[in-house]
C-alpha cells in the first residue's frame, strides 16, 4: 500500500500537530497563516466517510464513487475559519503520481486565496515523499474557467489539454433527429445483444485483435447496459459493437464504438449507434451521454454533424499536470 501521506510527521516543516474539529481525538497538522483560515491535514479518508464532505465536494465525490471504483489512498486539505471548514481538497494518491478528485470553497470565503493555498499544501506534502507528479481531470464550466485554471497557471502547472468533447442529450431530442432512423444496415449485417456474445466469438475477437486496447468490448463493468449494447456481425463474422453502461438510474453512457477499419467509410458504424439509440427510445430511459476524445477526428466530426444540434449539455474534459521532482 502506498504511504499515508497525510500522517503529521509526513507534512511540510511548517505544519504542527493539533486536533481535528471533525474528529476528535484524530491528529491532524495545522498551520495558521495572519488571517483566519487554518489548513489541516484530512488523512485516512475512505469511500464511506467521504460522504460527510459531501457538500465540500466539487465535483461531487458521492457521484464519482457511483460511476468509478477507488484506486489508491485518499486524503487531503481543509481550509477552517472559525472552527467551521469552508475548502476541502481531496486527492487520491496512486504510484506513479496524484489525482486531485475535488477542490471546493464556499462562495463567501471565494477570492481569498483559500483555493490556491490548499493546492499549494497538498504539493508539498506530496514532495516530501517524493511523489513525482500531481495531476488533474475536471470538465470545463464557470467555476474550473475562473478559478481553477487561474490556480493552475500561477503555479506553474502545464497549460490545460483538451482531452474528451462532453455530450449530454435525452431520448425526447433523439426522437426529433431524422438520423436516427434514416440509416439501416444492409441484409447481410445483423445486429445482437452484447450480452449474447458466445464464448467462442469473444476468443475469435481477443485472437484477431483488430482493435485499440482503448475499445475493448472485452472489459468487464457490472454496469454494462443489456438494453442497447449491441454487437455488429457481418455473414455471422463479429465486426464490430457499441458497448454501453448504465451510470445512473435514468442515463445510459455510450462508453464504446469500434468498426473493423474495412467497413468505417461504409457508415456501419454509424448505424450500430442509430439502432443503439432507437433501442434506448424504446426503453423510456431518459438521459445519455457520451465522451469523444480529442484525438478521434472522425467521431468529433461526426458529434459535430449530428449530435451537437440535439444536444442539452455540451462541455469539454481537460486535464493538466505539474511535475514535482
Amino acid at each position: 500500500m502506498p504511504p499515508d501521506i497525510f500522517q503529521p510527521n509526513l507534512s511540510p516543516p511548517d505544519l504542527s500537530t493539533s486536533t481535528s474539529p471533525e474528529q476528535g481525538s484524530q491528529p491532524v497538522a495545522t498551520v495558521v497563516i495572519p488571517n483566519p483560515v487554518k489548513y489541516q491535514w484530512v488523512y485516512n479518508l475512505t469511500v464511506a466517510n467521504c460522504q460527510e464532505f459531501e457538500a465540500l465536494t466539487f465535483p461531487s465525490l458521492k457521484k464519482r464513487w457511483q460511476t468509478y471504483q477507488q484506486r489508491g489512498d485518499l486524503g487531503g486539505v481543509a481550509a477552517i475559519v472559525n472552527g467551521q471548514m469552508v475548502g476541502l481538497l481531496v486527492v487520491e494518491l496512486l504510484s506513479d503520481r496524484a489525482e486531485i478528485l475535488s477542490l471546493f470553497v464556499v462562495p463567501e470565503h471565494r477570492r481569498q486565496g483559500i483555493g490556491f493555498q490548499l493546492v499549494r499544501y497538498v504539493e508539498l506534502g506530496l514532495k516530501r515523499i517524493n511523489c513525482p507528479q500531481m495531476q488533474v481531470r475536471y470538465q470545463v464550466g464557470e467555476l474550473t474557467n475562473s478559478a481553477l485554471e487561474t490556480i493552475l497557471h500561477r503555479q506553474g502547472w502545464q497549460t490545460p489539454k483538451t482531452d474528451f468533447l462532453i455530450t449530454k442529450t435525452t431520448i425526447e431530442a433523439f426522437k426529433q433527429a431524422p438520423w436516427v432512423y434514416q440509416y439501416p444496415l444492409p441484409p447481410k449485417f445483423t445486429v445482437f445483444p452484447w450480452i449474447e456474445l458466445s464464448e467462442a466469438e469473444r476468443d475469435q475477437i481477443l485472437q484477431r485483435q483488430t482493435y485499440p486496447a482503448n475499445l475493448s468490448p472485452l472489459d468487464p463493468d457490472p454496469r454494462l447496459e443489456p438494453i442497447n449494447s449491441l454487437g455488429l456481425r457481418y455473414q455471422g463474422e463479429v465486426i464490430g459493437w457499441t458497448i454501453n453502461h448504465r451510470i445512473a438510474p435514468d442515463t445510459i453512457r455510450y462508453s464504446t464504438m469500434f468498426v473493423e477499419a474495412r467497413f468505417q467509410r461504409l457508415g456501419r458504424g454509424f448505424s450500430l449507434l442509430t439502432e443503439a439509440i432507437k433501442r434506448q427510445i424504446d426503453s423510456g430511459i431518459p438521459y445519455a451521454t457520451a465522451a469523444v476524445s480529442s484525438d478521434n477526428l472522425p467521431m468529433l466530426h461526426c458529434a459535430d454533424r449530428y449530435y451537437k444540434p440535439f444536444a442539452t449539455y455540451l462541455s469539454e474534459s481537460r486535464s493538466s499536470y505539474k511535475v514535482l521532482g
